[in-house]
């Protein structure tokens, strides 16, 4: 099998490839364990002589898999130094934004050349570090592709000697076989132990360790950027639920010394001050893996003073939002469990069974999903919308390039899950050329959507006609009016709409707008698809056309 060649923007990128692995390795090897059944004799299955057929079908697929995975996991961890790359990059690039915008408020700044001396020496010695990160993580994952791969070959092996075991006590073929393999199913292929003992899949693993990596490489890039400016002293972000081992940092300044080249004294060079240090906070569990909160620059005298202290009523929904999770991870994983049992199963009953205690831990799931505080229960996004193959294929319908679809569908995700249960949108512009995007996603007035610099920007120098749109309508609502005449106006290639309940809206500007007439059959369109039980399909069609007439070209994607 050829090297792969597909590209993987980001971590959830990854994770999901060795996801797909993890699958083909399970279902390769049920498949095998279905085909190859031993004949039935008078007096019975002739166990002896399916093992030796078993055992043989073993070696092929230990070889089979050798070859063909080779290429796919050289490609990923091929791949994993420009993701840590791009993220050195882009704290870099964000802290200058965040840095010039202080100034404008007020902040006085200067880029001393004594900063940039100290940040040049600071950035080679973060050069080493970075690559050192980069091999690590590479190795790390080298050593779990080798365990994905020996531990499904050892299960097998295993499975075929206990099936033979289970079939002494009477059990049919099936019932044997699903037996045998049902703790296999139950945990997936978890090769990767971690010291407290927990076992976890290869899948889990890339994913936690891969975020991990490109934080600190973004901590990186952001703290470089600080140092040329002189500036040390960063605050906790206070947030709706932090992580347990880092809710007592949240909120509270402290000089980095870690990132960027603050003072071991702890004093700030501004104003003499002293702070905690954040490699102190570090030690003392800040940033464990798959920690979720972040710091910022603190600009003294120009940043809002810390809040430090939670109220009684914000503590209790702390916990509340805390044990919820847990229980929705929990249910999830039951979902996960029972949902590879009743795929791979043999026996009918079995499978019966499995399908039916999916479907309970599913509704679980997006009954624990439902219990979260959002501000517009309405517009709560249905988790199932986003792990569904086909809202995946509604973005492959579109004609564009592998890497513009995925650009777009990553986009899309994105942007529907930082808009879920809010009135607010985000905006988004692809390049159909490189399939790069930016999102604008701080501009917080409901129902609305603006672009920011860095997509105008975008917009300017690319080539006519190249850049896709894309917002997010919380309502689920057809595009408005205001949708198309900026499309017109800014000349976009199309414009997407995702709304909140899965529906995708494509539109494009064929001709000048007329826009009394499209505001029209907009609102026409969107009374056929929400006012009734079943949708006219004759109607949307003759809606469709009409609006053709006007300038707009409108795709539903229900």
């Amino acid at each position: 099998m050829a090297k792969s060649t597909r590209k993987f923007n980001t971590s959830y990128d990854i994770s999901e490839a060795f996801q797909t692995v993890e699958n083909e390795l399970i279902g390769s090897m049920m498949r095998n364990l279905n085909h190859h059944r031993a004949e039935e004799l008078k007096e019975g299955y002739n166990w002896s002589q399916w093992q030796v057929e078993q055992l043989a079908a073993l070696d092929k697929y230990k070889k089979r898999n050798m070859k063909r995975y080779k290429g796919v996991f050289g490609n990923i961890n091929d791949q994993i130094d420009t993701l840590i790359t791009m993220q050195r990059a882009a704290g870099n690039a964000e802290q200058e934004i965040s840095i010039l915008k202080a100034m404008e408020e007020g902040a006085k700044l200067q880029r001393a050349e004594k900063n940039i001396s100290a940040a040049g020496i600071f950035f080679k010695i973060n050069d080493e570090k970075i690559n050192s990160l980069i091999k690590a993580t590479q190795d790390d994952l080298k050593k779990a592709e080798t365990a994905i791969l020996r531990m499904a070959n050892d299960q097998y092996r295993k499975i075929i000697f206990n099936a033979q075991v289970y079939a002494m006590t009477g059990a049919t073929y099936e019932k044997a076989v699903d037996m045998a393999t049902k703790d296999f199913l139950s945990a997936g292929i978890n090769c990767i132990e971690y010291s407290n003992g927990a076992r976890h899949t290869m899948a889990d693993y890339a994913d936690m360790a891969l975020r991990t990596a490109q934080k600190r490489a973004y901590l990186t890039g952001e703290g470089e950027k600080r140092m040329e400016w002189g500036i040390s002293t960063v605050i906790m972000n206070k947030r709706g639920n932090p992580c347990p081992k880092c809710k007592p940092f949240v909120g509270k300044i402290f000089i980095d010394d870690v990132w960027s080249g603050g003072s071991k004294n702890g004093i700030s060079e501004t104003t003499g001050l002293k702070y905690p240090l954040l490699s102190e906070a570090i030690k003392k569990g800040l940033y464990h893996p798959r920690c979720r909160d972040s710091h910022t620059t603190y600009f003294e005298g120009i940043s809002t003073p810390p809040d430090d202290k939670y109220t009684k009523e914000e503590l209790e929904e702390l916990a509340e939002n805390y044990n919820h999770e847990q229980r929705q991870q929990y249910a999830q994983r039951q979902a996960e469990k029972y949902g590879r049992l009743a795929e791979y199963s043999l026996d009918a009953d079995n499978k019966r069974n499995y399908k039916q205690k999916f479907d309970n831990w599913t509704n679980i799931v997006e009954q624990e999903e439902s219990k979260k505080k959002y501000e517009n229960k309405s517009t709560i996004i249905d988790v199932r919308i986003m792990n569904f193959k086909e809202y995946r294929g509604k973005i492959d319908v579109l004609n564009e390039n592998i890497k513009t679809k995925r650009s777009i569908w990553n986009t899309a995700i994105e942007i529907l899950e930082h808009r879920s249960g809010t009135k607010y949108e985000d905006l988004a512009f692809i390049n159909s050329k490189n399939g790069k995007s930016i999102i604008n996603k701080s501009y917080n007035v409901p129902k609305s959507a603006k672009m920011n610099k860095k997509m105008k920007k975008m917009l300017k120098q690319a080539e006519p006609n190249t850049i896709i749109a894309i917002h997010n309508h919380p309502d689920s609502t057809v595009p408005s009016i205001s949708d198309i005449l900026c499309a017109e106006e800014r000349g976009y290639k199309y414009g997407i709409v995702v709304g909140h309940n899965g529906n995708i809206f494509k539109y494009k500007i064929i001709s000048k707008v007329d826009a009394y007439n499209v505001d029209f059959y907009l609102e026409k369109a969107h009374g056929i698809i929400y006012n009734n039980s079943v949708i006219n399909q004759d109607k949307l069609a003759d809606t469709i056309d009409k609006l053709k007439l006007f300038g707009v070209e409108l795709e539903v994607i229900l």
